[in-house]
């Protein structure tokens, strides 16, 4: 070995020491947003979904990239100045995301919930940021060489998005349903009890609620959707604070509620021999009425694990007739 080379050796070593003793290590990979189309499934795809909805972009959150989703993509694209091809990429989450702290409710909360959770926190999804998504952020960042600031902004988006594989969308067996999911599925089924609704009627309005809200009694939606059901008060459903009300907003799918004289489960003939699909549909007029097939087997799970639900009786409905599954 010549001089010069030893001399050159003992720069480098010298250097490295130096770096070590200082803590200093070297640059990490930087996570960056993920690119979703049509087909894509997962915890990304139901952030996604959350996203666009609090961006005016109602979508279903069901981690189920499909033509709902894709029109909803190439909308917000469109109003944004982006690329309108239906496919969210880096650029698309770049301009959907918005920077979160503690005291932020609604459903960009819900899209943040929804990344923890598949990181491993024990949070619900319920679009609170509380102190408890205050605490797993602030974990989260601190577990990925983020600033700790419990401030969710792009760098904490990218590194929550671009890491951990798209994961299961929580909420989507039973085991993984918050308390606030099965406590809204216990009043679905004990109005369904009280009213004399077959099992079957349950499973109905189950996996339609699982549809349009993930059983989150939501107090937003398309338009004027509001509650387990989406139900809108300009297509007479009820009253805001009706609709908002598990109990009557339940009665009201299955046709025994005495505030809307909208047809329910119990007024459509024949429904018992109907799809899953065929007959939350013939109730809710959905513009996407295929999309309640999915969850059946889920809202069957859950009516396996629930069906001791306490019953919530009936009141007469005044100007119905008395009905009990017919």
């Amino acid at each position: 070995m010549t001089r010069t080379l030893r001399t050159l050796v003992g720069f480098v070593l010298v250097a490295l020491v130096a770096v070590l003793a200082l803590g200093v290590a070297s640059p990490s990979y930087a996570a960056t947003y993920p690119t979703l189309s049509t087909g894509s499934t997962g915890a990304n795809v139901a952030s996604l979904q959350y996203l666009l909805t609090s961006r005016g972009y109602a979508t279903a959150a069901d981690g189920d990239y499909g033509s709902g989703t894709r029109a909803a993509v190439t909308a917000f694209q469109s109003a944004a100045g982006l690329t309108a091809d239906g496919v969210a990429g880096p650029a698309t989450f770049g301009a959907v995301v918005s920077t979160l702290r503690q005291g932020d409710t609604g459903p960009a909360v819900q899209a943040l919930q929804v990344q923890l959770v598949k990181h491993g926190a024990s949070i619900s999804t319920d679009g609170d940021f509380g102190p408890a998504a205050d605490d797993a952020v602030r974990s989260f960042q601190s577990s990925h060489g983020l600033a700790v600031d419990g401030v969710v902004g792009p760098a904490t988006w990218q590194e929550l998005l671009g890491t951990g594989g798209g994961g299961a969308t929580p909420g989507t067996t039973y085991d993984s349903l918050s308390e606030e999911q099965k406590a809204n599925a216990r009043t679905i089924i004990g109005v369904a009890k009280g009213a004399g609704v077959p099992q079957y009627g349950w499973v109905i309005a189950l996996a339609t609620a699982m549809q349009e809200s993930t059983l989150i009694n939501l107090d937003y939606g398309d338009r004027d959707s509001l509650g387990l059901f989406q139900q809108r008060t300009s297509q007479g459903w009820g009253t805001e604070a009706q609709i908002m009300d598990p109990v009557l907003s339940s009665k009201a799918f299955y046709g025994v509620a005495a505030h809307t004289s909208n047809p329910g489960l119990l007024d459509i003939s024949g429904w018992e021999s109907m799809s899953v699909t065929q007959a939350a549909q013939a109730v809710q007029r959905s513009c996407c009425p295929d999309a309640y097939a999915k969850w059946e087997t889920l809202a069957r799970d859950i009516v396996a694990h629930e069906s001791g639900a306490p019953t919530i009786p009936r009141a007469d409905t005044p100007g119905r007739s008395r009905r009990t599954g017919r």
